[in-house]
């Protein structure tokens, strides 16, 4: 039993494509679905600007097309009380595989990381400045 939890959690911190599950053979639904999600994720991006910038070029569409997509775009993407069907599908695929579920994509895949990110950096900033400060 310890052996397979060990499979599903990252306890290798220097893998490159942190945000795919370790091991993909064994999840290879779950490894689909945070793909097409990060698709999905990355499209509603790239379409929102780009419909912005339709409705301000004078050749593109009109801006009472674009504003309202754009608005529907940001609505979908950043809504705390729409359900994404995706993250329910990926939330039931992880309690199958026996991983946490996560409150939502954005939340779990880009902010998180950044944070951590940002965290460990202000730490070993303040562990070298106390390093410093030991040695004079």
């Amino acid at each position: 039993m310890e052996n397979d939890e060990s499979i599903t959690e990252p306890s290798d911190e220097k893998r490159f494509l942190r945000f795919l599950p370790t091991n993909p053979l064994r999840h290879l639904k779950l490894l689909i679905v945070v793909l097409l999600h990060w698709a999905v994720v990355i499209g509603n991006f790239s379409a929102f600007f780009i419909l912005a910038f339709q409705g301000l070029s004078p050749l593109g569409y009109p801006w009472y097309i674009c504003l309202p997509l754009c608005s529907f775009i940001i609505l979908i993407s950043f809504s705390r009380v729409l359900d994404c069907p995706m993250t329910r599908y990926e939330n039931k695929l992880r309690v199958q595989v026996g991983k946490p579920t996560i409150k939502g994509f954005i939340g779990h895949y880009f902010l998180k990381p950044y944070m951590r990110r940002k965290l460990r950096k202000s730490r070993a900033v303040r562990k070298s400045k106390e390093q410093n400060e030991n040695k004079t």
